[in-house]
């Protein structure tokens, strides 16, 4: 279930196994090949669950969706307008002020993962 649903999250959002492991990697600094989202898709391999997190936030889906728990792909109502709203104003910023809000967050990402 959980291959499926990431396979077709993935292919709704327009995205290649390798653009989706380079937008992961960015994001959250790991090393995510497109070889092992493709063993995830064809459930030769399961993900560590916060994999699966990182996954849903980069696919803008729940947790719940891609573990076949939930129907609809879509994150609650809030954190989807506040997220579109927050992309909204990164939109249009210039790229140098994207990239150090970027920097910051995954700055910011990191010492949270270390409590």
């Amino acid at each position: 279930m959980f291959g499926q649903n990431l396979r077709k999250a993935r292919t709704e959002k327009g995205l290649t196994l390798e653009k989706l492991a380079e937008i992961y990697n960015q994001r959250f600094g790991g090393g995510l090949s497109k070889g092992t989202l493709s063993k995830y898709e064809n459930e030769k391999q399961e993900p560590m669950i916060s994999v699966v997190a990182n996954l849903a936030t980069v696919l803008n889906v729940s947790v719940d969706y891609l573990l076949g728990k939930k129907d609809e792909p879509e994150v609650d109502a809030e954190k989807k307008q506040n997220r579109e709203r927050i992309m909204s104003m990164l939109e249009q910023l210039s790229e140098e002020r994207r990239k150090t809000i970027e920097n910051l967050i995954v700055l910011e990402w990191k010492q949270q993962q270390k409590k």
